[in-house]
């Protein structure tokens, strides 16, 4: 127990250290530049920005931190020792993978990758620690993606088999810091800085409910990897399995959360019955009348509203009191009312599914984009 106590009170205090490193604080002005990215994108879609750049990368900042002091536990219990040269092959391998997708940045390939060549031709590579930093680095990610996935969503409107659905947008970075032993002449713990990175997309059911989703699958394959990675220290063959498992078990893991997505039932699509509210905007009517995400408005002072025109031709007057009719997923139909004597009521600050809104389209890799530019400029030519 003495021993566990200690390797948290080491790992608290480096984890802690790293924030007068430089290097940390570059990673954490990378995540800041992602952040303000998303901000404008926010701010396109719904004309102001929900959350800011500086206050997501502090949030994120903090469970960075957590997460790491989580990674360096697990990695200073285990014993685990590992090889920069090792390191020094799967890095700029993961970045070369990341210009055919950004998903294969990910350690896993890279990782299961160079393993598989170095089993196959003899090559001096230690496949189960780079099979244990992967695993324990997406366990710390499920972890990040549990607490703090949910955080920063963005309502979108993507279109989906011909007709436009509402959803939610999540992307979340983090600086990680953990303390690992490194085997180089001699043994001795080390602070490495990792930045993870989590984005996906809720059509089918609220983010709170996707993230859990996500983060149970993404932990599936990481205990499994680890486990193997364990396995194959003392069995030769499980350094094959475990290799091969990196790749194919991440893309497997993908599969199934696409699979599910496309599966399910879109829970955001415009109602025939009404107006359907996807999110309501910080400090605006909508947010003050709790209006929630999945509300369908009925009638605002008694005219019907189908579209996000009826509501605006009500509003155009600016009244000074509205009286709503709203179907409400847990309460069913019930009434709310809002007054504002002194300025009137111009807009409620609603995000709704409508046809009328921007759609947004999944990014495509750098390599596909010079191939669908290629192919368009190979069309051209031939008319």
């Amino acid at each position: 127990m003495q021993i566990i106590l200690q390797i948290v009170y080491y790992s608290l205090r480096n984890t802690l250290n790293t924030l007068k490193y430089p290097l940390f604080w570059i990673v954490v002005a990378i995540i800041y530049l992602q952040y303000r990215k998303m901000s404008k994108m926010e701010r396109d879609i719904l004309g102001k920005n929900q959350s800011y750049p500086l206050y997501n990368t502090m949030i994120s900042l903090v469970f960075g931190l957590i997460g790491g002091m989580l990674g360096s536990v697990l990695f200073l219990l285990s014993g685990i020792t590992i090889n920069p040269n090792d390191f020094y092959l799967v890095l700029p391998l993961a970045i070369i993978l990341s210009l055919i997708h950004p998903r294969f940045i990910c350690f896993s390939y890279a990782g299961g990758i160079v393993s598989l060549i170095g089993i196959i031709f003899g090559y001096s590579i230690n496949v189960s620690s780079i099979m244990f930093v992967i695993g324990v680095l997406h366990l710390v990610e499920s972890f990040l993606i549990l607490v703090d996935g949910k955080h920063g969503k963005v309502p979108i409107l993507m279109e989906r088999q011909g007709e436009v659905v509402g959803g939610f947008m999540m992307n979340r970075f983090w600086p990680l810091p953990f303390n690992i032993f490194v085997n180089n002449s001699y043994i001795y713990p080390v602070t490495i800085i990792a930045l993870l990175g989590y984005g996906d997309y809720a059509l089918t059911s609220y983010p709170e409910k996707k993230t859990v989703k996500t983060a149970g699958l993404l932990s599936l394959f990481s205990i499994t990897l680890l486990l193997l990675s364990i396995l194959s220290m003392d069995y030769y063959i499980f350094k094959y399995i475990a290799a091969l498992f990196a790749p194919l078990g991440h893309e497997l893991t993908i599969a199934v959360g696409k699979r599910k997505e496309e599966q399910g039932e879109y829970i955001f699509k415009a109602s025939s019955q009404g107006l359907k509210v996807l999110d309501t905007l910080t400090n605006s009517v909508g947010e003050a009348m709790d209006l929630k995400t999945g509300d369908i408005l009925l009638s605002i002072n008694g005219n019907r509203i189908y579209s996000k025109e009826d509501m605006e031709e009500v509003l155009y007057c600016r009244p000074n009191y509205i009286c709503m009719d709203i179907f409400d997923i847990k309460k069913g139909l019930i009434t709310k009312e809002y007054e504002d004597f002194q300025n009137g009521i111009r807009n409620l600050g609603l995000v709704v599914v409508s046809n009328s809104g921007i759609l947004v389209e999944e990014a495509q890799a750098p390599f596909k984009r010079w191939l669908n530019k290629y192919k368009n400029r190979k069309v051209r030519f031939r008319n």
